[in-house]
Formats: structure tokens, C-alpha cells, sequence
């Protein structure tokens, strides 16, 4: 009876349950017996063996690998690697995106810096000038046969002008600036402006005193007697008026330089003698100038009668050397100047600029400027010293350098280190 109750029970399920002597008695044999087990809806022909592609998809579904009883330990071990390398993706990815925000940050401030740089450098009077076939013109056998010059030093040659009736004005400071990028130098050289030249006129070579080469011919002549004469490349040139001088101290606050009492004598007497009222109420020290009262200071020469008051002590070359002050002065004031600050002094000083520099060089030269004015800063004077003298001839009084050869190589040493 029990055996009855198995096989009406369990027969229905056919090659799981059924009974093979069964399948033999009634099919003749196993294989003939139809599938009729849980896959037969998977089988496309009752009795054939070959699988569908829906069994084969269910079959991958539920087969034993799959069941999570039946995983082994390197499955799992897998499974938490791929869910660990999912999470460190996603941290990836919100790193990625932030470093991404950051650089079009950025990308943007940047963009507005300069955009608001090429505004505010829109003034400056931007006047190239082509020397590249000056050296046809030098006829002297005092004239350098090349330029010392390096691919690590930019030389600009800063002038100084006092506008008056000549054409081209008159030159009171002529001042190399060299950006030594190799030693991580500012240097600053003096060229005494009493100083007898060899001048490589195109329209007739002569000799003078140097300030003589800026008002007959300007920039160009001035630029050509100094690589002549002293040996060394101009890269570029920049000439203010003394109107920026002043500008950029009174923005800038005031200057502070050390000053005697001579000196400040001499600043008052010049404020007197052309009716301004800015006089300086200071004692011997160190004084803290505004703008007019610091370009009295850098023009200080001594040997004049200024207001009824007599100043026969010092020379140009004390005068040259109140001008590096000066200037060394400024730079250390705009190195802890704000971005404001540094603004404002372009804004205010764009409008009496000239130079050969392109806007975009120019905006190169300002963003770089941060970096450069942290350099340290050297000074020297050509004519070096021990090489020169004090002459009479048809030019007046002037500089007489006995021995160029060692003059320019005095000057090479302190502006390339060689």
C-alpha cells in the first residue's frame, strides 16, 4: 500500500522521483520517458535533449554556484574586493570633480587678473624700436666687435625724463635694470650722464657726453651709444616722467629713505624756489618722503645755489647713487604692497610709460614681478671705479674713461657673473 501511495504521489515528477523500472515497463527505456520536471517549460521539444536559450538562462540563474550556500570562500573574498574598488571609484570621483572645480576656479580669477591687467595697461605708450642694423653705423675702433648678452638676464634700460623744448626731452637718470634669473639677482647700474661717448649717429658718428645721445636722438640713439660704448645687450627699454616718480610714492604712502640734514635742506630750498608747499618738517634719520618731496631727493646733485642757499658739496655720482636708493627703496615698499596697492600704482603710472615691451610681455612682466622682487638687489656705477677722470674739452666737463676694454668687462662680471 505504501508503495501505491509513492507511485500516485510521486510519479508526476517524472526523472526526479519516478521510478526507472517504471520508465523502462512503459517507455521501453529512460531515454525515451518525456521530461517533466521543473525545466520541461525551458525545453522547446518534449524527449529532445538540446536546451533553449531561456534554459539556459535559468539554468545560470539557479545553478548550484550561485546559491549562497554554495559560495565558496574565494567568492566572497572577491565580492568585497570589487565592493571596496567601487567605494574608493566614488572617492576618486569626488576627488576629481573637486580638483576640477579648483582648476576652473582657477582658470576664471586668473582670467579676470589679466583681463583687468590688459585694461588698466591700455595707456602706456608702447613704441618699438628696431636697432637690429645699428652696427653698421659703428665706425669706431673704440666700438665693441659683440654684445655680451644671456639667454638668463634681461636687461631693460630705465630712463628717466625731464620733457623740456628739445624734441626728444633730457635724460637725468639712465639706469640698467638686469632680472638675473640664473643667481636670482635684481641688479642696478648707473651710467654717469657726464660720461664722454662714442656716439653711432646714423647721420654722422660723433663724441659727446652721453645725456647728449638721448636729446639729439631719443631711445634709439641713446640705447645704440650704450651697447657701442659699454658692450652689453638692451633687451628692452621703459622711459617714465618724472611725474611717475611721484605718482608711485603717494600711492605707495610715502617712501622711507635716511636722509642728513643737508639733505633735507636741499628738498625744502627746491620746494621754495618753485613755489610749492610741501615742505618737509623732519630731522637727520630716517624721513619718510611723499612723492615731490622724494624726486627732489633723487635729483640731488649738490653744486647749485638753490633759494639763495649754496650747495657745492657732492657730484652726479652722488646723485646717481640717491636715485638706486630711491629705487631700492620702492621695490622694498612694493613688495609688501597689497594687490590694491599694486593696482593702483599701474593705473596710476600706465598714462606716462613708454617702452618696447608688447602688452602681453608687459602683463608677463607684472605677474612675474611677485617672484622677481624677492631676489636681492646689487648696485654698481660705470665708469667702474680706478678707470676714469675728470676732463676739460669741446663737450665741457666731463667723465674721461682711460681704459674701455676694462670697463666693459668690469661691467659683464657684475651683470652675468662671467
Amino acid at each position: 500500500m505504501a508503495d501505491d501511495y509513492r507511485r500516485n504521489n510521486y510519479d508526476d515528477y517524472g526523472d526526479n522521483y519516478g521510478s526507472s523500472s517504471r520508465r523502462r515497463r512503459e517507455y521501453g527505456s529512460d531515454e525515451e520517458y518525456p521530461v517533466t520536471s521543473r525545466y520541461a517549460p525551458y525545453f522547446n521539444n518534449y524527449g529532445d535533449s538540446s536546451e533553449s536559450e531561456d534554459a539556459m538562462e535559468y539554468e545560470e540563474i539557479y545553478s548550484d554556484s550561485h546559491h549562497p550556500r554554495n559560495r565558496t570562500h574565494s567568492d566572497s573574498h572577491r565580492n568585497r574586493e570589487e565592493s571596496h574598488s567601487r567605494k574608493r571609484r566614488k572617492k576618486k570621483g569626488c576627488f576629481g570633480r573637486f580638483l576640477t572645480a579648483l582648476l576652473l576656479v582657477f582658470v576664471l580669477v586668473t582670467g579676470v587678473v589679466f583681463a583687468a591687467l590688459y585694461i588698466v595697461l591700455e595707456p602706456v605708450n608702447y613704441a618699438p624700436i628696431d636697432n637690429s642694423d645699428d652696427f653698421l653705423f659703428w665706425g669706431s675702433e673704440e666700438c665693441v666687435d659683440e654684445l655680451y648678452s644671456s639667454n638668463r638676464v634681461i636687461n631693460i634700460m630705465l630712463f628717466g625724463v625731464d620733457e623740456d623744448t628739445s624734441e626728444y626731452g633730457r635724460s637725468d637718470t639712465m639706469l640698467l635694470l638686469s632680472i638675473d634669473k640664473k643667481h636670482k639677482k635684481l641688479k642696478m647700474t648707473s651710467f654717469q650722464r657726464d660720461t664722454f661717448v662714442y656716439v653711432p649717429d646714423p647721420e654722422g658718428d660723433y663724441h659727446t657726453k652721453l645725456t647728449n645721445a638721448f636729446s639729439y636722438g631719443g631711445v634709439p640713439l641713446a640705447i645704440n651709444t650704450i651697447e657701442a660704448n659699454y658692450g652689453v645687450k638692451i633687451d628692452h627699454y621703459a622711459t617714465v616722467n618724472f611725474e611717475t616718480f611721484k605718482r608711485i610714492v603717494d600711492v605707495l604712502g610715502g617712501v622711507q629713505l635716511e636722509l642728513t640734514d643737508r639733505e633735507i635742506l636741499y628738498i625744502n630750498c627746491q620746494i621754495a624756489q618753485n613755489n610749492q608747499t610741501e615742505y618737509l618738517d623732519a630731522e637727520e634719520g630716517l624721513v619718510t618722503l611723499n612723492g615731490q618731496q622724494a624726486l627732489w631727493y633723487a635729483r640731488n646733485r649738490g653744486g647749485d645755489i638753490i633759494n639763495g642757499v649754496e650747495f657745492y658739496e657732492g657730484t652726479d655720482w652722488d646723485r646717481t647713487e640717491r636715485q638706486r636708493k630711491f629705487l631700492t627703496a620702492v621695490i622694498d615698499d612694493v613688495k609688501n604692497a597689497n594687490a590694491g596697492e599694486l593696482y593702483a600704482i599701474v593705473n596710476e603710472v600706465a598714462p606716462y610709460i613708454s617702452t618696447d615691451f608688447t602688452k602681453s610681455e608687459l602683463m608677463l612682466l607684472i605677474v612675474n614681478s611677485l617672484r622677481y622682487l624677492s631676489f636681492d638687489i646689487e648696485q654698481c656705477s660705470m665708469p667702474s671705479d680706478g678707470n676714469w677722470g675728470y676732463e676739460e674739452n669741446f663737450a665741457g666737463s666731463v667723465i674721461y674713461v682711460y681704459d674701455w676694454e676694462t670697463t666693459r668687462s668690469d661691467l659683464n662680471s657684475f651683470i652675468y657673473e662671467k
